[in-house]
């Protein structure tokens, strides 16, 4: 195996089936999207500015954040309830009744400043259907975070976004660059650094981040 194909495994596991076919837009319900990467401490916040710029552009009070974790992707882990970990803590009415409304949904709930984030559970095909519900029940911008290698379970679920972010380092090299969006069966896709650590990644977990470089897509 290649460097680059060994490197290129961190976003997504080896293919066993078809390539998951692109989806047709999605008609009358906010736009939503799917953020990748090799590792949960560089994902979450992306996940999250995303999602601020996802529900800034939907005029909405909250949006949803769900994540996957792949084990030892490192950072958000998972809970006793095999469900990843999400940030908690002071959040807005509109977050912590979205977070409430959801949490019958499968995977487990928090809510942190103007996000309702949902742990999904760590088997792919759980995970997937807890989106599913999400996005059918819930009418706010969903973001998924994937956190690790992805799952074959979770491909038709990526077919479906408005649009994917590949989360990679500044000095990535420019063939992984596109071998990590050739690998992503969105319409829209881009690569985007990781927020600097500090105030910028906690300013986005609760929200206060928009990702104003995210493409622009019909919701």
């Amino acid at each position: 195996m290649s460097p680059l194909a060994r490197l290129l495994a961190c976003f997504v596991e080896p293919a066993t089936d078809e390539p998951a076919a692109i989806a047709s837009p999605r008609i009358g319900r906010p736009a939503c999207a799917a953020v990748v990467g090799a590792g949960a401490r560089a994902v979450l916040p992306v996940a999250a500015a995303t999602a601020g710029e996802l529900r800034v552009r939907a005029d909405s009070a909250a949006a949803i954040v769900a994540v996957w974790s792949a084990p030892g992707s490192g950072g958000a882990g998972t809970g006793a309830q095999g469900a990843a970990r999400t940030p908690s803590g002071a959040a807005t009415p509109a977050a912590r009744r979205l977070a409430a409304g959801v949490a019958d949904h499968g995977g487990v709930t928090t809510a942190c400043g103007r996000l309702a984030w949902v742990g999904l559970p760590v088997d792919a095909d759980a995970a997937a259907h807890v989106v599913r519900r999400l996005e059918a029940q819930a009418d706010v911008p969903v973001t998924l975070a994937v956190c690790g290698p992805r799952p074959a379970p979770l491909e038709p679920v990526l077919a479906d976004r408005d649009v994917a972010l590949a989360v990679l380092p500044v000095d990535a090299d420019r063939d992984l660059r596109a071998l990590a969006l050739a690998g992503l069966p969105c319409r829209a896709t881009a690569v985007q650094a990781p927020l600097p650590p500090g105030p910028p990644r906690w300013a986005a977990l609760v929200g206060l981040t928009r990702l104003r470089s995210l493409p622009e897509v019909a919701g």
